[in-house]
């Protein structure tokens, strides 16, 4: 897994005020490309097909795009693609609702319908699981863990981006797209969250949306519905506004972008700090 810890002061935390230690772990689950060639030997696509769906199902350059902020304690970047695992599925077809589709945690399907990979043994679904899901989550559980005990409160953001036309694969077909979608969890994402990174967005003159078309954020499965300490928040950004999807290369806006991203993360935080059930601790 890809750690990186941080929380040093960054260009886009000007402003912030200097009690507030970084509280942030972002989540990045979809920004890689990069497919293990003992993984590949399962995928059934030609390479020109596998690239294309890479295109489309990649969160291209989020890793890049969530920039390092005062407030962040650590960030956790998945290193393959989620066509290998996808670390936001529950791990359980039975409980996960795209596993219909064929795209639970191990994917059979590709966001056009095509197989992927044939449906997987029983044996080797759990080794894919074992190798890549279960550290990772493992990972991240540790992180939360860390920074709440050391600060009184963790805020998880799970950073995404989307397609501009909806996909194939995905529930929510609606058309026009906002330039963000917030994703929230009723217990985790206290309304004031929510409506601070909403207003922030509209200040920056973009349009946004709420649990649409994305709906959710994610939370370590332990913690869930249950320590109202961890605040979690999904923070998806339009791909239009600083990729061409086409070819997948950066817009000259790319920098513009991630800066208004960094400001949504520090706004983030900052509410956070006030929303927690007990004062913040320095770290």
């Amino acid at each position: 897994m890809e750690v990186i810890k941080t929380g040093q002061l960054g260009s886009q935390g000007e402003g912030l005020r200097a009690s507030l230690s970084p509280i942030a772990v972002l989540h990045i689950p979809h920004s890689s490309r990069q497919v293990p060639e003992e993984e590949r030997q399962a995928i059934r696509l030609d390479d020109a097909a596998l690239n294309s769906e890479l295109l489309r199902m990649t969160d291209a350059y989020t890793d890049e795009l969530f920039p390092s902020t005062p407030v962040e304690a650590a960030r956790l970047v998945f290193p393959v693609s989620r066509l290998v695992c996808d670390v936001e599925r529950f791990p359980s077809d039975g409980d996960e609702p795209m596993a219909a589709r064929g795209m639970g945690a191990v994917y059979t399907r590709t966001s056009r319908g095509e197989v992927l990979r044939a449906h997987p043994e029983a044996a080797n679904r759990q080794t894919v699981l074992d190798h890549w899901y279960r550290p990772h989550h493992e990972m991240l559980e540790r992180m939360v863990t860390d920074v709440t005990a050391r600060s009184g409160v963790c805020l998880i953001i799970d950073c995404h981006s989307f397609s501009s036309i909806a996909l194939p694969h995905e529930p929510d077909q609606t058309a026009p797209r906002p330039d963000f979608c917030i994703g929230t969890d009723s217990f985790h994402t206290p309304p004031a969250l929510r409506d601070a990174i909403f207003a922030a967005i509209e200040d920056e003159e973009y349009s946004v949306t709420v649990d649409a078309p994305f709906a959710g954020a994610l939370v370590p499965l332990s913690s869930c519905r249950k320590d109202n300490r961890i605040l979690s928040v999904m923070i998806e950004v339009n791909r239009r506004l600083y990729m061409d999807e086409e070819s997948g290369m950066k817009k000259h806006d790319f920098g513009r972008v991630s800066a208004v991203v960094g400001r949504l993360i520090v706004t983030a935080a900052e509410v956070a700090a006030q929303e927690a059930p007990t004062p913040v601790r320095g770290a």
